[in-house]
């Protein structure tokens, strides 16, 4: 925190003070419940497709593996240690693709 206050990392202090004025601002304009919301919102539309890509390059096998302490354990048949083979690969491709569009059909329907 002291290195926050007393600007010892300019980069980290300039970012804490940006944070600090848009939160200060967005509160001076709407409610605490409503930014606290949207916040959370924010939150999770970066943290879940990050752990959806982490998880997606796993199953590909282009990731290094988790460390031994995170380490879940193996359920038979459904990864094997070297990874998909081609044909799981493009039968994933194709059930998530499915899926996107379906989920990108849906919400258009709900919004528009």
């Amino acid at each position: 925190v002291w290195e926050l206050l007393y600007w010892r990392k300019p980069e980290r202090s300039a970012l804490a003070l940006l944070v600090a004025l848009v939160v200060l601002g967005c509160l001076s304009r709407f409610s605490a419940i409503s930014v606290g919301a949207y916040g959370a919102l924010a939150v999770l539309a970066v943290t879940v497709p990050l752990r959806l890509r982490q998880v997606a390059l796993r199953a590909l096998g282009t990731a290094p593996p988790e460390p031994p302490a995170r380490a879940q354990p193996a359920v038979p048949g459904v990864l094997s240690p070297g990874g998909l083979s081609p044909e799981q690969q493009q039968r994933w491709a194709r059930y998530l693709a499915r899926h996107a569009v379906t989920a990108t059909r849906t919400l258009t329907r709900l919004f528009l």
